[in-house]
């Protein structure tokens, strides 16, 4: 009978393509991963992984089972924890990844309130401003803005944001207030360094394509251009959720306002697998679904 931790083995080395990161990510050494794999195969009588000198390739045979057992460990997760989950105390490393902005707007305000209610989850924030490999930063839960393009990764919707373009009175008062999209050709615009797309704002020019401007200074960091732009070096176009004291203090003041092109960016919150999801990683799924504001 195949046992429930042959098959976890098994997962882990399809999704990590590598009998060494699997067994690091599973805790066990490289000498077991093999020898788990080789005694699923023989009781199945199938070859699971072709494998090289360099690295190991899935077979069609354990493309099927790889589709199956993953469902039959999300389902004995599921009857755990509807015997278990009520009961117990949720606790373990939880390691949140999002952009700097996102933690320090977002995360950073409400994250007490996480930790008061369940004090043995120990908590690790690390700020990326680019995409992370969930798997080798060995990331619980990341925070992506935008349309998702990682297929193998689960994920769940806790929200929207707007972008939107923004300047410091000083600012405008020395180069003037743009009335048009044309007019930031004469203007001092702030843009991304790791991601261009960014620099894609949410403007229609004359052609009726959107506009990408060419910054006048570059930063790997929404926050970084956001403080660049309060001490009066430019426009910049960043998510509405985390500029909201600045505008409350008049640090900062919309631009183009009635020109900017009113879209929601998706938020979601991903994760690896629904069947590594401990409770520690449900509760807080579920927290920042109801919790954030953006």
């Amino acid at each position: 009978m195949i046992k429930p931790d042959e098959l976890k083995v098994f997962i882990a080395t399809a999704e990590a393509g590598s009998f060494v990161t699997a067994a690091d990510q599973l805790g066990i050494a490289p000498s077991a991963v093999s020898r788990s794999i080789k005694g699923l195969e023989n009781r199945l009588k199938t070859t699971l992984f072709n494998r090289t000198t360099r690295k190991i390739l899935i077979t069609s045979q354990g493309q099927w089972l790889l589709r199956h057992a993953t469902k039959t460990l999300d389902n004995l997760d599921q009857i755990q924890s509807h015997f278990t989950g009520d009961m117990t105390e949720p606790e373990g490393e939880l390691t949140i990844d999002a952009a700097t902005p996102f933690s320090l707007h977002v995360i950073a305000p409400i994250i007490s309130r996480f930790i008061e209610d369940f004090p043995k989850i120990k908590i690790t924030l690390v700020c990326n401003e680019t995409i992370t490999d969930l798997i080798a930063q060995k990331v619980d839960v990341a925070i992506r803005i935008g349309e998702l393009k990682d297929s193998t990764l689960k994920a769940k919707k806790i929200g929207h944001t707007q972008r939107a373009l923004y300047a410091s009175p000083v600012y405008l008062e020395k180069f003037g207030v743009p009335s048009s999209v044309k007019d930031l050709e004469d203007h001092q615009c702030l843009g991304f360094s790791h991601s261009k797309s960014l620099n894609t704002w949410p403007l229609f020019g004359e052609d009726g394509e959107r506009v990408t401007i060419t910054p006048h200074i570059y930063a790997n960091s929404g926050e970084i251009l956001k403080q660049l732009s309060i001490c009066h070096n430019g426009i910049i176009c960043v998510s509405k959720v985390t500029v909201k004291k600045e505008l409350e203090r008049e640090e900062l003041l919309p631009v183009l306002e009635n020109k900017t092109q009113q879209y929601f960016i998706p938020i979601y919150a991903v994760y690896y697998s629904e069947r590594t999801v401990g409770l520690h990683i449900r509760k807080f799924l579920d927290f920042i679904d109801e919790q954030a504001v953006f």
